[in-house]
């Protein structure tokens, strides 16, 4: 896609996006209906010429980045399922959203259609239209917000692939070739270095599947040297049977996204290098296959964690908090971590509390924690702070070692967050659980049906502050 920036229209033919307040709906001849377009954020309204596609983007004291990028989304959605290739946005009103507006149309123009014989016309030309006035400031804007866009387009399509496709080799390949690309420095280790390193937790979960797990490390170093960086962990089960505690058959090919913590945390180090940033940034990997078979982990099994940690298995399922919980510490202890947040698709119990727009956050650290909400508040990704009382870790107590790998079915989300505390020891550290956010059954909100790449805005801003 090529993105220009002009204070009038390109010779051609392109399709205008109008963005329009509630208050400035009145003003289209004829006025339409409230049901015929409302004004809201996202609704739309096409000309019956199609060369105007108007928008709504709420009442003009509502108006802000996140409504314009929803708008901007829904825009783009639409056109692309229209064909149209060539696009304006017509920001010569709201200048100052133009990142929102062009992220959006990136977010909004892209769909899975890799394995389909007929694919839909992709987004070729961009033009945001403003005053002469702004151009130089908006065209710096309006790229960052290409970045962020692709970024997370390169996180769903990664999210979004088949697990015979993806496991965790191909995922390592992958990863080397973005640090290729992208200037960051790519670190993989495989069976053979995990055995040697005494990683105990995601060899557990990768044992039972032909494919050898890998753990996957990209740093960016762009701060002071020896400063200890921000960790970024992600759960990258690239496809979860249950292994022996095996899943239901039914929507188990929905398993594909358990990777999508993992997705977002590479993603969010494709921006944090394309835009330069100067942190010291880690973002880790945990990838594994988890697969029934005789090799497999079993119930009742004890596995001694790279921390030394002995953990009784209780449920094979509840493999995303094992690779974790190596991935974690091998960050606290290797990478002398300040901080570490960690993304993972982990609970179905989040799901059943928060529903599918909001993901929940665990955290030992209160001002890290404010941190990471005041992030996502400011991108627009919703997150909602979870209780971590000391009742959680006593349910996860064992027995026979000293912890277990699943506290039952009540409060499965806050327990599961108490095994994942054991392994950050007292590195300030957050916990996001993003199971229901990760993914869309349908088109909704500007983005098409799949992955939808959250967290990658928020870890990106959370880089930056």
């Amino acid at each position: 896609m090529k993105l220009r920036v002009l204070s009038e229209a390109p010779a051609g033919v392109w399709t205008t996006v109008q963005f329009l307040t509630k208050e400035q709906r009145a003003s289209l001849q004829p006025p339409p209906s409230e049901g015929e377009f409302s004004g809201g954020v996202g609704s739309l309204l096409m000309e019956r010429s199609a060369a105007t596609l108007y928008v709504g983007i709420g009442t003009a004291l509502e108006v802000d980045a996140t409504g314009m990028r929803r708008a901007a989304a829904s825009a783009a959605l639409e056109l692309r399922k229209r064909g149209k290739e060539n696009v304006i946005l017509d920001l010569r009103e709201f200048p100052e959203w133009a990142e929102g507006a062009v992220e959006g149309t990136v977010l909004g123009a892209y769909r899975f259609d890799t394995f389909l014989p007929e694919k839909s016309r992709p987004l070729a030309g961009l033009v945001v239209m403003v005053k002469k006035t702004v151009l130089k400031a908006v065209e710096k804007s309006a790229q960052r917000g290409v970045v962020l866009g692709d970024c997370a387009n390169a996180a769903r399509q990664m999210g979004n692939m088949p697990g015979n496709y993806v496991y965790p080799e191909a995922l390592a390949k992958e990863a080397a070739l973005l640090a290729k690309k992208s200037g960051l420095q790519c670190r993989i280790l495989d069976e053979k270095s995990l055995k040697a390193g005494k990683f105990g937790g995601i060899l557990a979960v990768g044992q039972g599947s032909a494919r050898g797990p890998r753990l996957i490390a990209l740093e960016h170093l762009g701060g002071k040297k020896g400063e200890a960086p921000l960790v970024l962990v992600g759960k990258a089960i690239t496809f979860d049977t249950g292994g022996i505690s095996i899943k239901p058959a039914a929507s188990m090919e929905e398993m594909i996204f358990d990777k999508c913590g993992g997705m977002a945390v590479l993603g969010a180090m494709k921006a944090i290098a394309a835009l330069g940033l100067r942190k010291n940034i880690v973002g880790i990997l945990a990838a594994a296959e988890n697969m029934p078979s005789g090799s497999a982990y079993r119930p009742g099994d004890i596995i001694t964690m790279l921390s030394g940690t002995t953990v009784e298995i209780v449920n094979t399922d509840a493999e995303g908090r094992m690779v974790l919980g190596d991935a974690i510490h091998w960050g606290r202890t290797h990478y002398k971590a300040a901080k570490i947040i960690n993304l993972a698709t982990l609970t179905g119990a989040c799901g059943v509390a928060l529903g599918e727009t909001t993901a929940g956050v665990w955290s030992n650290n209160a001002e890290f924690q404010a941190d990471v909400l005041r992030a996502a508040e400011q991108v627009g990704e919703r997150l909602w702070p979870m209780p971590s009382h000391d009742e959680y870790s006593e349910k996860i107590k064992s027995r026979v070692a000293q912890i277990k790998n699943s506290g039952g079915r009540m409060g499965g989300a806050c327990t599961a967050a108490a095994f994942l505390k054991v392994f950050a020891g007292k590195t300030p550290w957050v916990h996001v659980d993003i199971a229901y956010t990760a993914r869309q059954d349908k088109d909704s909100h500007g983005l098409a049906s799949g992955a939808t790449g959250f967290g990658v805005r928020t870890l990106v801003r959370l880089a930056e502050m």
